[in-house]
């Protein structure tokens, strides 16, 4: 097993194929309030669920209970997929291990989900209203293997901690871009927040986050 930096995200190479996560690292917040819970536009949709793209430590360590952001970042992944299952739902998820099946059967794409063109939407945040190449043409090409209308990009899980005036503590929290895959706009940009009610760098508040996460997404 290889491991290769590339800016600031580790690639770790094993069997030919690679799993990507982010080290610790900035991201501005978001201040757009949650889609209500039930993300109509869905509905009825092929939706792409990519990959956890950063994952910053968090009081404790790292989500998940992992002992490094490449696994947090992985463990967010299947937390979310089972949540979006659990939950059900009027979408049909294509999750980041359908995407890498699919993609293994096309070796001639050069697009890899665990490592996407991310920085102009961490740069611009939610002033961005479409997305340019070359992300847009990375999650078009992954949509068109699966004929997906959408695609829900989790960019960053955090913990954010709460004001003073407001007791302290605070919650995991996913920062979450929704895209129209076919045109590059934006549909959604703004922050999931957990409940706050376990150690952020416990499997349950993980779990927890992806519940919530998976009741404001799915229609």
């Amino acid at each position: 097993m290889r491991r290769l930096q590339v800016g600031e995200r580790w690639i770790v190479l094993s069997a030919g194929l690679a799993l990507v996560a982010a080290v610790a690292c900035g991201g501005g917040g978001a201040d757009e309030p949650m889609p209500a819970p039930g993300f109509g536009a869905l509905s009825g949709q092929t939706v792409l669920v990519l990959p956890v793209q950063y994952a910053r430590q968090v009081p404790g360590g790292w989500i998940g209970g992992a002992v490094n952001a490449q696994e947090a970042a992985r463990a967010a992944d299947g937390e979310i997929t089972f949540a979006l299952a659990e939950l059900g739902g009027r979408a049909t998820w294509v999750t980041p291990d359908q995407q890498m099946d699919a993609l293994a059967r096309q070796p001639s794409l050069e697009v890899f989900p665990y490592l996407l063109s991310v920085d102009e939407v961490r740069r611009e945040g939610k002033g961005l209203r479409h997305v340019r190449d070359p992300l847009y043409g990375e999650v078009r090409v992954l949509a068109a293997l699966f004929d997906a209308r959408y695609a829900v990009l989790p960019l960053e899980i955090s913990y954010e901690s709460n004001p003073p005036d407001q007791g302290g503590g605070g919650q995991l929290a996913v920062l979450t871009v929704i895209l129209d895959a076919r045109s590059g706009t934006v549909v959604w940009y703004g922050t999931v927040r957990g409940d706050g009610a376990q150690p952020p760098a416990s499997a349950g508040a993980l779990a927890s986050l992806a519940q919530v996460f998976a009741r404001q997404i799915s229609p």
